[in-house]
Formats: C-alpha cells, structure tokens, sequence
C-alpha cells in the first residue's frame, strides 16, 4: 500500500504543472509557448496573477488549506475547516483566483447562511479534486472517509453529480491504494457513472491523441467533459504517471482540476519518488508539505 503522502503529493503535482496552461484552450497556443509541459510554468493567463512555476491554481491553494486544517486539529471537521477556508479568502495577504464557487459559497457565509446550506451551484468538476489530504487520516471504514470527501465538495459545489464524483474517485483512490490495477478500479466503480467511464475507457483505446481526445471530451471546467476526460488518461496511461499528468497539462482547458484528480490516482499507484525529481523539489510550497506530511 502506497503511503497517503504520495496521494497528496501527487494531486499537488498535478494541479502545479498544469499551472501554465490552465485555461488556455488553444491547444496550439500551448504547443508553441510550452511545448510538451514536462516542467512546471508561469501562468499563460492574467486568470492567476502573482503566481510563478511551482505554485499552485486556487483547487491546489484550496487542498492546503484542508491539509492544513486536518492536521492542525488531527481530524477531519467541516466547520473547521469552513473556518479556515473563509480565513484564507478573507485574508488580504491571499493570492489565488476567486472562482465563482468561491465567491458564491463565500458570500453566502458571509450573509449568514449555514455551512451546510453555504454551497454554490457550480458543476464544475474541481469541486471533486481537493480532497487527497482525507486520505492522511485513519477511518473507521471506506464510508467515513467517503462521507468526508462528498462533505468537502459540498460545502462550495452544490451540483449533486459533482458530490458524487469526489464519492467516485475516493473508491477509486481506495482499490488502487490496496493493489488494484487503476483500470480495474475505474470499471469497478463505473456502475456510478457508466457513461462518462465508458467514454473514457473508448477513447482511450482510440487512435486519437490525448490532446485530440480531450479536446473532443471537452475541455471546459464542466464535469460532464472533465469526468470522462480524466478516465481517458488513466486508461490510456495506467502505468505511466508522469506521461499522463504531461499529457494533461498540455491538452489546456481546466487542466488543473483534472490533473489534481489524476494526481491523487497516481499517487495510489506510484510512489513520489517515480516522478520527475524536480517536480518535488519545484514545489514552492514543498518546505510547508514536507512538514504537514510528517
């Protein structure tokens, strides 16, 4: 069983190599600027102003802040953590892009409205990707931790798919930690989401190229494009992590909410010590992890 560390690690990597090219949908934009992104980048766009390579878009600023909440109190708590997210987005210091899901879960705290009742209406699938650090804990069963992370997503998504997603890729994270191959966890959850595995699993066997197939899936931050675009990486690249978190960071488009997902699968799979040295050591943050980690 591969150590929880990688899990999170692993989902931080993802979402900071995708840094670059997050939200650039011209895929020959990124080609000609980045080339294949097998290193980490500076923002193409003005959407993540005051970040440089190495730090994270605002879904990995937002797995900090839940890593650091957990280990702080040594339990996963919502309204602790809803505690600390709001202190993250009401601090004046804090730089990182405010999403609408953000800013609706935020406003309607602000006004008052329950943790529980505060969430937006966002479908888009990053609300599933933010809760590797879950996995550090000790759970009475596969349903607590599950029970966790679709509390997590549901504080700021209140799109019930996108709920149930962060439930999907938990099971997911779950089988390949304990030794299944990561396609066999994919089609042994898929009786959740049949539709978007399958077109994951088809594309992936395809001809296409990965930037050709997510481009098709869609590359836009809605879950119904990314669900299925994450599967297509995991069956196309099942033992291939660093080739898969490139593939996806250099097909653009909300990059950086599938590979946090992606990170947190290969991370099950693989140790940290598999991927590139210098995406470890390039992690602005890597001091703080380490720390958080032991």
């Amino acid at each position: 069983m591969r150590s929880p560390s990688d899990i999170v690690l692993t989902s931080l990597i993802g979402d900071a190599l995708a840094l670059g090219p997050h939200w650039i949908y011209d895929q020959g934009e990124i080609a000609a600027k980045l080339g294949r992104v097998e290193r980490f980048h500076a923002p193409m766009t003005s959407y993540h102003p005051g970040k440089a390579a190495g730090h994270f878009t605002h879904y990995g600023d937002q797995t900090m802040v839940l890593l650091r909440s957990i280990q702080k109190v040594g339990k996963f708590d919502l309204a602790q953590f809803a505690t600390d997210w709001r202190a993250f987005w009401e601090n004046p210091t804090t730089i990182s892009y405010r999403d609408g899901a953000t800013k609706a879960t935020l406003a309607n705290l602000q006004a008052g409205m329950p943790v529980e009742k505060a969430a937006s209406g966002s479908h888009d699938l990053a609300g599933a990707g933010r809760i590797a650090p879950l996995f550090l804990l000790r759970w009475e069963d596969d349903a607590a931790l599950v029970a966790a992370a679709r509390a997590v997503t549901g504080f700021t998504h209140g799109d019930p798919a996108v709920v149930d997603a962060a439930e999907f890729f938990a099971r997911v994270v779950l089988a390949v930690q304990r030794g299944a191959e990561i396609p066999t966890a994919l089609n042994e959850a898929a009786s959740s989401h049949p539709k978007w595995v399958a077109a994951g699993r088809e594309s992936g066997a395809s001809t296409a190229g990965d930037a050709e197939a997510l481009m098709r899936h869609g590359l836009s931050c809605d879950i119904g494009k990314g669900f299925p675009a994450v599967c297509h990486l995991l069956f196309r690249h099942p033992e291939d992590a660093a080739t898969g978190l490139i593939a996806n960071a250099s097909a653009g488009g909300d990059c950086a909410a599938r590979g946090t997902i992606l990170g947190m699968v290969y991370g099950a799979r693989f140790g940290v010590s598999e991927l590139p040295e210098e995406w470890v050591n390039g992690l602005k943050a890597r001091e703080e992890i380490m720390g958080l980690l032991m």
